[in-house]
Parts: C-alpha cells; sequence; structure tokens
C-alpha cells in the first residue's frame, strides 16, 4: 500500500503537491486544467531528433514521465514506463487529455512546421516548471542538430541525475501552523456569452512592444503585472456595466503569484499562489486611474513573505486535519469538487498569468523566433489571459469559450488609445 512506502521508495512515485490534489478532483470527463507553452523556431522541426530530445528529457525530469493513480486516501504519481510520443499540432489546443490511451501521460509535446508545444495537466507543474521542461527539451533538440547550449538560465544538464530539491513539495517545506490566514471572499462578475458546442477554445494572441508597455507602467509608477492587470479588470467592468446595470457583482481578476520569489527552492512542481484584486461598481462608478490605484496598493499590500505564508499555510492545514486524511478518496472529490464550485471560480471573473521574460542562453536564443504560452479553458468561467515576453514582444494570448470577444475588443482597445500598436490574431472567424 501506498501508505507504507518508505522515503527512500520515492524514485518510482511521488504524492501528489498541496496544489496538485485540487486538479484530478475538479477533472471531469470533459475538462481538465491544462495550459500550453510554445516555441517557434526559425527552421523547421525534425520530429524524429525531437523524439529523440523528448526521451532525454523525460528521462531527465522525472516528474512528467508519472501516471495519475489512485489510492484508498490520496491519489499518488507512479512512474510511467511507457514512451511519451510527439503528436502533430491540432486546432483544438489545451483539450481534454484520455491518459489511459496515452499510454498514462499527463502532459503532450505538439509539432506543427516551426513549432514546439508543451500542454500539461496543472497537477503535474505550475508554468514555472514547464518552462523548464519546455526549455530543456528545445535546447536538447538543438543539441541533436549540433548546436551547443549550455545548462543554464532554466536549461537543465540532462547529464546530470535529477535533485530531490526538483520534486519537493515546497508548500510543507515552509508550511506554519501557527500562521493560518482565514479570508472570505463574495461572489464575482462572470462574463455572459454564447457558448459553442462540443470543445471550441477561442484563442486572442495580441502582440506589443515590451518597451510599449514598460513606459506605460513606469508612467503610472506601477510594475507591468499591475498594469495589465487593471487593464483587464477595466475592461471587464465596461463589459458588466453594458451587459446587465441592474445585477452588478464584484469585477476579481485572479493573478497567480510564484512563490520561489519568497521562498528559496529549487522545486518544479506547483509551487503557486494567487490574490484577487477586485472592484464593486455597486459602491459608484470607477475611470481607470482609480481602478490601477486599487490594484497597485492591493498587490503590494498582499505580496509579502508573512501573508503569503499565512494563505498557504491554511491549505496545508486542511490538508492535515485528520478527518481529512481518513476521509475516502472518492468522497474527497466530492466534497472538494463541491467546495471548489461554490468558492473557487465563482469568487473571480477571470485569471491573468503573467510568467514574464523567458530568458535562456544566447545561444539557444539565437535560434528561437517567439515565445508564447496559453491558459487552457476554466472550467465554468469564460475566459482567461496569459502573458508572456521574448525578444522585446509581449503576447497577450485570451482564450475563450464564447463566441463573443467583447471582453478582448475593450482591452485592445484601451491600449491602442493608449499609443501601443497592438497586432492581432486570432483563430477566430472573420
Amino acid at each position: 500500500m501506498l501508505i507504507f512506502m518508505e522515503e527512500s521508495d520515492q524514485t518510482n512515485w511521488y504524492k501528489l503537491d498541496n496544489a496538485a490534489k485540487l486538479y484530478p478532483a475538479i477533472s471531469s470527463r470533459r475538462w481538465m486544467s491544462i495550459y500550453r507553452l510554445s516555441i517557434k523556431l526559425y527552421e523547421p522541426v525534425d520530429k524524429d531528433m525531437l523524439q529523440r530530445a523528448l526521451d532525454i528529457t523525460v528521462n531527465r525530469i522525472g516528474l512528467f514521465s508519472c501516471r495519475l493513480k489512485s489510492g484508498m486516501f490520496w491519489y499518488y504519481f507512479e512512474k510511467n514506463p511507457n514512451r511519451a510520443r510527439i503528436e502533430e499540432d491540432a486546432v483544438n489546443p489545451c483539450i481534454h487529455m484520455q491518459s489511459r490511451k496515452r499510454g498514462g501521460h499527463l502532459f503532450r509535446v505538439r509539432v506543427y512546421d516551426k513549432r514546439i508545444s508543451l500542454e500539461v495537466f496543472h497537477s503535474v507543474a505550475d508554468g514555472h516548471g514547464g518552462v523548464i521542461f519546455l526549455k530543456t527539451l528545445v535546447a536538447e533538440y538543438l543539441k541533436q542538430k549540433g548546436i551547443f547550449i549550455p545548462a543554464q538560465r532554466g536549461v537543465l544538464d540532462c547529464s546530470e541525475q535529477p535533485s530531490k530539491e526538483e520534486t519537493e513539495d515546497a508548500f510543507l517545506r515552509y508550511y506554519n501552523k501557527k500562521s493560518v490566514k482565514s479570508w472570505k471572499e463574495s461572489r464575482a462578475y462572470q462574463v455572459s456569452g454564447t457558448s459553442e458546442e462540443g470543445h471550441t477554445l477561442y484563442i486572442i494572441n495580441g502582440l506589443v512592444s515590451v518597451q510599449d508597455i514598460k513606459q506605460l507602467a513606469k508612467k503610472h509608477q506601477v510594475s507591468i503585472t499591475e498594469y495589465l492587470t487593471a487593464v483587464y479588470m477595466y475592461a471587464l467592468y465596461i463589459v458588466q456595466c453594458h451587459e446587465n446595470p441592474l445585477k452588478i457583482r464584484p469585477v476579481k481578476v485572479s493573478v497567480p503569484i510564484n512563490l520561489r520569489a519568497f521562498f528559496d527552492t529549487k522545486t518544479l512542481r506547483n509551487f503557486s499562489s494567487y490574490v484577487n484584486p477586485e472592484i464593486n461598481a455597486n459602491w459608484g462608478s470607477y475611470n481607470f486611474d482609480e481602478v490601477l490605484y486599487v490594484v497597485h496598493h492591493f498587490l503590494r499590500s498582499e505580496l509579502t513573505k508573512k501573508n503569503l505564508t499565512a494563505k498557504m499555510s491554511k491549505n496545508v492545514k486542511a490538508e492535515k486535519n485528520i478527518l481529512v486524511r481518513i476521509l475516502p478518496l472518492h468522497l474527497k472529490n466530492m466534497a472538494i469538487s463541491t467546495i471548489y464550485h461554490m468558492s473557487g471560480e465563482s469568487r473571480m471573473t477571470s485569471a491573468l498569468s503573467n510568467i514574464g521574460l523567458m530568458d535562456m542562453p544566447e545561444e539557444m536564443a539565437a535560434h528561437i523566433e517567439r515565445f508564447d504560452a496559453m491558459l487552457g479553458a476554466p472550467r465554468y468561467n469564460r475566459i482567461n489571459c496569459a502573458v508572456c515576453a521574448f525578444k522585446g514582444v509581449m503576447n497577450i494570448c485570451f482564450s475563450s469559450t464564447i463566441k463573443e470577444s467583447n471582453v478582448e475588443r475593450e482591452f485592445f482597445t484601451f491600449l491602442v488609445k493608449q499609443g501601443v500598436h497592438v497586432k492581432l490574431e486570432t483563430n477566430r472567424g472573420k
């Protein structure tokens, strides 16, 4: 039985980290929490070479070679003996992973022409871990072509053995039972719209100059993440006021936080938290400067090590509760799914995940044209946003499950009015 395994046996299995335990419980036959990262090279991809590079990378980053198994009380990851294979890219990004039909793998590597895309079930790793895996994979691919890439700036050395630090559950390491934050959040505004049947994920990429956004943020004396979050909240606020001015709810944008910026760890697993800045139009109308003021001061007050420790510790404390631990897995799933439905996505309007600047060795960057990031469809909400930057270009990617694009239009129109040149790419019809 899993619960009697010794620590020395954990080369073949892993406990799920505190954040990872959420995702299997809330998954369904049609939905999984998946994100996508892509690198576009200057030359077409040799699939045979990429397959060899994938074999080497999966062997180096063992967490990605695991499959999800269910025990009596908890899910766990078990070493997967099946080979992960390169797949052709498709028009349906971030579609549900039928892991049983894919050898149990919880990630996929897709290829189209010059583009290499990694799609990951969020239970395996957060965006940081995904970026490390994709960088290492592409570096190994370039090595297969005779191009030397140093193991630095997020590229791992595939000739080295994985370290235990890479697979640690940093939530448990930094858990403080004396520091637990209790909070309550009200329901948030949810974007309405017309859903498509089946799996349809509408994508709108807005390519802008990093320098343009940086100058706007500097002008207002805020960070880039604060500025973009405020623009997004303002766009959502405008859309809500037009949609149903008689039924106003708070607009909340969930901003994922990479806890590695506050706590020393090399883990490639999940180690993120989030904060939910909000505005409530029931209190009065807002202009953009007022929204930006709220976002700036909220994030600055929330993003402290003590506050994040307390928030993280609340979740870990719940996991350690003896009644929760002895509850059978199927009952845990029912409870977690119900709680998530009542107090998860319903407490936010959308998410904006800023992965930031994609730093990598110069020898590697010379062969890469662009880097993209995308969030898969949320389970209940209608729209999400992911941001990344590479070689002076920022990609602001909206992923949506509705036909209407009112929010995206308001967002990019606002930036254009500020003097930002925006190049749009989309899979939506004209």
